[in-house]
């Protein structure tokens, strides 16, 4: 057998659901939902708020699909998840970002 060929062992394959890319995704995406009332005025209402009521869905999913990954990670020590961690405080920190305005903006009243 070739030095090059070597046969593939399940246990040390990486599992491609592990790596936290769509928690890092949703996340992203959940940040980026709250620039969209800032584009110009020149575009519809539609694109300029519509992504709004998508980050509190987007915000969880990204909780939801992120904290398996984590979880699944901890006891090895070759893995790195960071893409899941980022994805985490990413959508956690979208939904902690409206209700701490909504409460400086109720309190202060």
């Amino acid at each position: 057998m070739s030095s090059l060929k070597q046969d593939a062992d399940p246990a040390h394959q990486e599992d491609p659901r592990s790596r936290g890319t769509g928690s890092l995704v949703l996340g992203v995406l959940a940040a980026a939902a709250f620039g969209c009332p800032f584009l110009p005025e020149a575009l519809p209402p539609l694109v300029r708020y519509f992504p709004l009521y998508l980050v509190l869905p987007l915000c969880f999913c990204a909780v939801v699909w992120g904290l398996p990954d984590l979880w699944r990670a901890w006891g090895t020590e070759d893995s790195s998840p960071v893409r899941a961690r980022t994805g985490v405080l990413l959508g956690a920190l979208a939904v902690l970002a409206p209700l701490v305005w909504l409460f400086f903006y109720f309190g202060a009243g």
